[in-house]
């Protein structure tokens, strides 16, 4: 399919941008931005005012009515680092006004985890830098030398900037956003190198701005400051933060920091949990998946996290169960890319059910999806260890041995491996005439690669045997054979009162509940071990700090029921727990449920009735109560997206038996539509799925296969559900070519969706 270049070129003011003019002189690929590769990734549907990012105001250059608007929005959604939407805004005013030099500047600033794409960004704001004020110039020439190659010496980079964003303070000292953007700086490169050596001056610079502006978003930045040194000195902020830019999720997120760095777990369990509802709201409107907004994972596993200090076990449980079925993407969220919400999900589901003694549980979700065997060996490891240690508390020794064995099994293949890949690295040196040197590194090199998870296996395996040991009725370990036995401080002090080592056993517990302050779990253990060591005084006083954080312990859970003997001797009621409150200098804060649903839910799937290359019309209704694959490609002249086609086809069938028929949807009709199967690679030369026609684009802009911004159609693979709703998606500049990686995912989005649907 062509796609005029003039429309798009003139869209991005790129005729006015020689570089940019430059690089536009080869036609790009079909779906590729005109404007070159940066233009590609990040969103390329376009904004919409979203009320409530933050009271800010950044004046630019602009002749867009919006532009000011926009841009103020986006300048918000920077200060509360939402910025998948901080750059869809900027991309927005650049749309509107493609001689906007401060909007090139803004998606620059948008990327701060991307380098390469920042810098083409504030490359192109360079160009068009002549047609802004002064203040606006100093601000774009600062980004440019900071991502600029020189200097080499990058605390040098850093430190320059510092001093820039110092002088357009010093020029403007009634700017305030260059006050809040020297500040986030100052604390961004204190973990970089340089050291912030007066928190206290960077604090009064704080203030100078909430003077201006009482509601500034910079109290983000509060949070931040005093995060890590004296969380107690950011509760103003962390009490107000949310009602600066109650639009973005990340704003409910920190204040969480602050009171779990103080042990408020149930303060901080709701600003996360308030996060991870306005999160899922915003990902269902704006209808991206929850692994493309910035800090979404780190939130969700640490609102589990408070909800187990809590003693709300079943919810910490099934909240990681919710991240882990959130749709896996290959370059998204997978079991090996870390951060990523499956992988969070999945440490902290093994986690706890280990932690909370859920054994019978453990080893049937074994069997699920929840902890499906990956290809990640040390993930291997995990879940195996898991399984063995469930079976030794269950006292099934058979079972338990049948995991020892594989664990030793897998180890001796992990060490047989590391020998030959070391070898073929050394023959190889060897026969390249490297030196001895070169020779002994390239081996050391490739032997490395198995260490980390040899070490785990060798740690799995040691510690097993001390289980055998005590399974076998023998002998018991000795106090220092129990040293190889990786387990938390309060299951520790249990197995060691098991075994009779009563001292060792109210040591560890007391280190536990010592050490983990206003946690549930081990303040708990410690009761229990206390009361059975026959230490009555000492279980009724930790029993009555027990009680002051019950409110939220579940009532079915071992922590709950280890200390009804104890609650019982002291004449408590049988709920022993108190009523849950919140402390005064929280603030009245509620209606959570108002801010969105907890967990993400997929968005409706948009119907259509469109013709297909044989004329026969096709709707959504038409697979009523059947998932369906939807592969919107942009024609038959399309190099990539009939690579993308026959890619699918061979698996046509397996899909098919996987109750997923394959529909491709194209911007052609007629002749022009079924022109695609004679490019189809198979035996029978014409492509084992209907091929419908969407001429108008308007599935396309439904969908969001379609890039607003220079008006053309793009990517985009759908799987809908037998509910109507979109449970995965890919949309880009490239076709998605991951064939068998979608048919596995699509399995178990529909098996789990089939198994809640059930229940």
């Amino acid at each position: 399919m062509k796609i005029s270049l003039l429309p798009s070129l003139i869209l991005l003011g790129l005729l006015s941008c020689p570089l940019l003019a430059e690089e536009a002189s080869e036609p790009p690929k079909e779906g590729h931005s005109h404007a070159g590769d940066s233009f590609n990734s990040g969103p390329r549907q376009a904004a919409v005012r979203i009320p409530q990012t933050g009271d800010v105001h950044f004046p630019v250059t602009t002749t867009w009515d919006e532009g000011q608007a926009f841009f103020d929005q986006g300048i918000g959604q920077l200060h509360g680092f939402w910025y998948y939407e901080a750059e869809r805004t900027f991309r927005q005013i650049a749309a509107k006004d493609p001689k906007c030099a401060m909007a090139f500047w803004g998606m620059s600033m948008a990327n701060q985890e991307n380098a390469k794409r920042a810098k083409d960004f504030i490359d192109d704001a360079m160009a068009l830098r002549d047609g802004v004020t002064p203040r606006e110039k100093l601000w774009i020439e600062a980004r440019a030398k900071y991502l600029g190659d020189d200097p080499k010496d990058e605390k040098k980079r850093r430190r320059n900037l510092i001093r820039d964003l110092e002088n357009i303070v010093q020029e403007y000292p009634d700017d305030v956003e260059a006050k809040a953007f020297l500040v986030v700086r100052l604390w961004m490169f204190s973990r970089r190198g340089l050291p912030i050596n007066s928190h206290q001056a960077v604090d009064a610079l704080l203030d100078q701005i909430f003077a201006e502006a009482p509601l500034h978003p910079a109290h983000h930045y509060r949070i931040h400051l005093w995060d890590g040194e004296k969380p107690a000195r950011a509760l103003g902020s962390a009490a107000v933060l949310h009602e600066t830019a109650p639009a973005i999720a990340h704003m409910w997120h920190m204040p969480g920091h602050i009171y779990d760095k103080l042990r408020r777990y149930p303060e901080s369990a709701w600003h996360q949990e308030a996060s991870a509802r306005v999160d899922h709201r915003r990902q269902n409107e704006l209808r991206v998946i929850p692994d493309q907004i910035h800090n979404y994972a780190h939130n969700n596993e640490w609102f589990s996290r408070n909800l187990s200090h809590m003693g709300r076990v079943r919810e910490a449980i099934e909240f990681a169960k919710s991240m882990i079925d959130n749709p896996m993407h290959p370059t998204l969220n997978h079991y090996g890319k870390g951060g990523s919400s499956c992988s969070y999900g999945r440490k902290r589901l093994i986690e706890y059910l280990e932690r909370f003694e859920r054994w019978e549980e453990a080893l049937e979700l074994a069997e699920t999806h929840y902890l499906v065997p990956t290809d990640q060996e040390e993930e291997q490891i995990k879940r195996e260890r898991l399984m063995g240690v469930a079976n030794f508390e269950l006292g099934r020794a058979v079972d338990f041995g049948v995991v020892l064995g594989r664990l030793k099994e897998r180890l001796a293949n992990d060490e047989a491996a590391k020998k030959l890949a070391a070898t073929a690295a050394r023959e190889k040196a060897e026969s390249e005439n490297k030196d001895k040197k070169a020779v002994d590194k390239a081996g050391s090199d490739a032997a490395g690669k198995f260490s980390r998870r040899i070490d785990a296996g060798k740690r799995a395996v040691e510690e097993f045997e001390v289980y055998a040991k005590i399974l076998s009725g023998g002998e018991k370990p000795s106090e220092d054979e129990l040293k190889k036995v990786k387990r938390e401080k309060p299951a520790l002090a249990r197995l060691h009162q098991r075994l009779g080592y009563t001292d060792k056993a109210v040591s560890l517990a007391k280190e536990a509940a010592d050490g983990e302050k206003n946690r549930v779990e081990p303040l708990a253990s410690y009761v229990h071990v206390l009361e059975s060591a026959g230490k009555q005084d000492e279980a009724a006083a930790a029993f009555a700090e027990l009680k002051k954080i019950s409110a939220y312990i579940d009532t079915d859970s071992l922590a709950y029921q280890r200390v009804s003997s104890v609650a019982g001797r002291l004449g408590e009621p049988e709920d022993w727990r108190i009523t849950a409150a919140l402390p005064d200098d929280f603030g009245n804060k509620s209606g959570l449920e108002a801010l969105g649903p907890l967990a993400w839910q997929a968005p409706d799937a948009f119907p259509f009735e469109l013709s297909s290359d044989t004329g026969v019309k096709l709707s959504l209704d038409s697979f009523s109560g059947r998932p369906v694959l939807l592969i919107f490609y942009l024609g038959h002249s399309c190099k990539h997206c009939v690579e993308q086609l026959n890619a699918f086809a061979p698996m046509t069938g397996e899909f098919e038996d996987a109750g997923i028929p394959i529909v491709a949807i194209a911007p052609e009709q007629g002749l022009e539509l079924a022109k695609a199967h004679s490019l189809c690679e198979g035996e029978e030369a014409h492509f084992p799925f209907p091929l419908l026609a969407d001429p108008s684009m308007e599935m396309f802009r439904r969908y969001g296969a379609y890039d607003d911004f220079e008006e053309m159609p793009l990517h985009g693979t759908f799987l809908i559900s037998p509910a109507g709703k979109v449970i995965w998606q890919d949309i880009g500049a490239d076709p998605f070519m991951g064939a068998e990686f979608l048919l596995e995912e699509a399995k178990r989005q529909l098996s789990r969706r089939a198994e809640v649907k059930q229940s």
